[in-house]
């Protein structure tokens, strides 16, 4: 006989954090490899997307075939512009010199982030929707995170119709000082990250949670990722090949192919602990 459902309505749930470009890659070829293996991270009953989480989350939510999705992207080229992170040093050291509270600290990030000119909002939608096999909401439970602007605080995206799902994931990927905010119904948001990598927390109520944080030990936990109940909790970090694939610039366009290797060929390790407690048809 089967348990009860958890009064929040899912069973288990699949949390998937930030880790820019490199980190979207990585988490695909980990899922590629848990599903050659039989083991299909699809089956959660609850997504929760952050920045690079976000697109990974969206495309298992809405089942997309993700070798596909990989071989229709365009091949890294290490002589293409990389993206400049240093509007997000100035931003990031600007704020830390004003000994804000953490909201405040939030707003202040997100005002400094909407007067640098670095794009139109519509084409980072526009980029983002490239990276999603389907550009409609799934009927599932998905929930995609961003950073109100305005307040500081978080924002959670669900299929309800307020944001496009290009939107909410756009926004949850919106880098400060390297992506533009993006505005929703008035209101404009940066990336989920600003809030928790993880924002676990979303999770809370189902029985069994995985975490996978391609970024794990580079950025704190909000306390609200600990606030879990009686969860089961399983993290999936990198290993040590897997980082030195992955490397120190999230958005090396280089490291995107030795990213989804890692991810793939750590598949066979995960799946060891995965294969007795994941759902299955």
């Amino acid at each position: 006989m089967s348990t009860p459902v958890s009064p929040n309505g899912f069973r288990n749930a699949l949390v998937l954090g930030g880790g820019g470009a490199v980190g979207i890659l990585w988490m695909t070829g980990l899922a590629v490899g848990l599903r050659e293996l039989g083991i299909d991270l699809s089956r959660a009953d609850r997504f929760v997307g952050t920045s690079a989480g976000a697109v990974v989350a969206a495309n298992l939510a809405n089942e997309v075939d993700l070798v596909a999705l990989v071989a229709a992207m365009p091949a890294a080229d290490p002589d293409a512009p990389q993206v400049d992170g240093s509007g997000l040093q100035q931003i990031i050291a600007t704020v830390m010199a004003l000994g804000l509270s953490v909201t405040e600290s939030r707003r202040r990030i997100g005002e400094l982030a909407l007067e640098r000119n670095v794009g139109d909002p519509a084409d980072h939608v526009t980029r983002m929707s490239r990276l999603l096999g389907s550009t409609g909401w799934p009927d599932r439970d998905l929930v995609v995170t961003a950073t109100d602007v305005a307040t500081g605080r978080l924002q959670t995206w669900f299929p309800d119709g307020k944001a496009t799902l290009g939107e909410a994931v756009a926004a949850s990927t919106s880098v400060p000082g390297i992506f533009p905010p993006i505005p929703v119904d008035g209101r404009y948001y940066i990336d989920g990250g600003m809030i928790s990598p993880i924002n676990a927390g979303l999770a809370a109520g189902a029985e069994l949670i995985v975490v996978v944080e391609p970024m794990a030990g580079m950025f704190p936990h909000a306390p609200s990722d600990s606030e879990l109940g009686d969860a089961t909790v399983m993290f999936v970090v990198p290993d040590d090949e897997a980082k030195a694939a992955i490397g120190p610039d999230v958005f090396d366009r280089a490291a995107l192919g030795p990213a989804y290797d890692a991810g793939w060929r750590q598949a066979a390790e995960v799946a060891t602990r995965l294969r007795e407690v994941w759902p299955t048809a």
